[in-house]
């Protein structure tokens, strides 16, 4: 490593150290407190890592998915039980390895934020080999401060940065295991094993290979829980089936319809959505193949994710995570990234300023609404434009462990 490529290093790990601690200083006045509902929305505080473990009884160090299921009661209320959590079994295992340690909910958040910031660290790092300077849009991207412990993101940022890397490098094989790996945390990256089969087959290499790492690193993450316990391997999928897009979605599908549509409905027309979706991107991506003769993998995968994104039942705040890296790899103008950055603010502050109205005797929504409004469409109008700008924008890859990857790129 030169000394530049030292010093760059420093300056992200530096800044990405700062706004970790920041988010750690955010989240920590929540734990501990008799009236956290109303703290955690005044104080900007609310963070699912302390409310789950009292939620999904982390607590009590049940190992999760063998134990737990989900329970439908008579009134058509239902519960995850036994520590089993809303998300695939990776994240799971992760949430209840710091429980065993600690009784408090200010004791997991701190364990957890231990365990969690090396991840931050390691997908800088390994962004700044990527792309170099541009890395700083990850490093001083405010949401590590929002959602770098509101969430357990950090983890699937870190595996889908990880499988980019290992492709850039072209190691295929072991791109193909990572996506399974963040698929198995979050879900979302299994949607990018599609063009990563396209890229390899445009190129005539391991499509068979990387396939079969990404089915095998599924078997082997899965089956153990699959074989066990069909139920409790099950449950976190029946969960978010049943979930309706509600107050607490922050979707367009709650904000845009005087009443949301139905859940049996949304799960019907969500999956079309994202199909055709997909069908779009990878047919633009494979077009574009046929156009300049490299397929626009990370592009492509772009487009998926704010398709995702924007077509989900629940938008939770710390999705922006999941966006951080798309902004360094691929080569867009500074302004989509402060324009993103602005509106996540707004709709940061503005939720929890609103539900903190909500709570109160005598609620002034005022300008916390207001901000949260323009935070949920200025957000979706935003990821629809960024569809779009993904699929005609070229990548910003430095051409180490691949030829160069595009003709001198053109900002979008």
């Amino acid at each position: 490593m030169n000394v530049a490529a030292r010093r760059l290093l420093a300056v992200l790990l530096v800044a990405v150290g700062v706004f970790t601690v920041c988010g750690y200083l955010l989240k920590a006045p929540c734990g501990g407190v008799d009236n956290y509902n109303a703290k955690r929305d005044k104080d900007l505080c609310s963070n699912d890592i302390q409310v789950l473990f009292w939620n999904r009884h982390l607590d009590q160090h049940q190992f999760p998915y063998l134990h737990g299921k989900l329970v439908t009661h008579q009134d058509g209320s239902y519960d995850l039980t036994g520590g089993t959590l809303e998300y695939p079994v990776l994240t799971g295992l992760f949430a209840w390895f710091p429980a065993l340690f600690v009784d408090t909910d200010s004791g997991y958040l701190a364990l957890t934020a231990l365990l969690l910031a090396p991840f931050s660290f390691l997908t800088v790092w390994m962004l700044s080999r990527m792309v170099r300077w541009r890395a700083l849009l990850y490093a001083l991207a405010p949401p590590l401060i929002w959602y770098s412990f509101h969430n357990w993101d950090l983890l699937v940022v870190c595996a889908t940065t990880a499988a980019f890397y290992y492709w850039w490098r072209e190691r295929f094989v072991l791109a193909g295991a990572l996506l399974a790996v963040g698929g198995w945390l979050k879900f979302w990256p299994l949607l990018f094993v599609v063009p990563l089969a396209l890229d390899l087959l445009h190129r005539r290499r391991n499509v068979a290979g990387a396939l079969g790492a990404f089915v095998w690193t599924s078997v082997i993450v899965n089956g153990y829980f699959i074989i066990v316990s069909p139920d409790g391997w099950w449950a976190p999928y029946a969960f978010q089936q049943k979930r309706a897009a509600d107050i607490t979605a922050n979707s367009v599908w709650y904000w845009g319809f005087t009443k949301p549509p139905s859940v049996d409905t949304l799960n019907s027309v969500i999956p079309v959505l994202l199909l055709a979706g997909m069908a779009i991107a990878c047919g633009v991506g494979w077009l574009r193949a046929r156009r300049e003769g490299v397929f626009p993998f990370v592009q492509v995968c772009g487009a998926i994710l704010v398709l995702f994104m924007v077509t989900n039942k629940a938008h939770s705040p710390q999705y922006a995570l999941w966006l951080l890296p798309f902004f360094c790899l691929v080569r867009l103008r500074w302004g989509w990234w402060a324009a993103y950055m602005t509106i996540d603010l707004l709709m940061y502050v503005g939720l929890f300023r609103w539900y903190y109205a909500l709570s109160t005797d005598a609620p002034d929504y005022g300008r916390p609404y207001q901000a949260l409004v323009l935070g949920v469409w200025g957000r979706a109008a935003l990821l629809v434009l960024l569809f779009v700008v993904f699929l005609r924008s070229q990548a910003a890859f430095m051409p180490t462990g691949r030829a160069v990857q595009e003709r001198e790129p053109a900002s979008s």
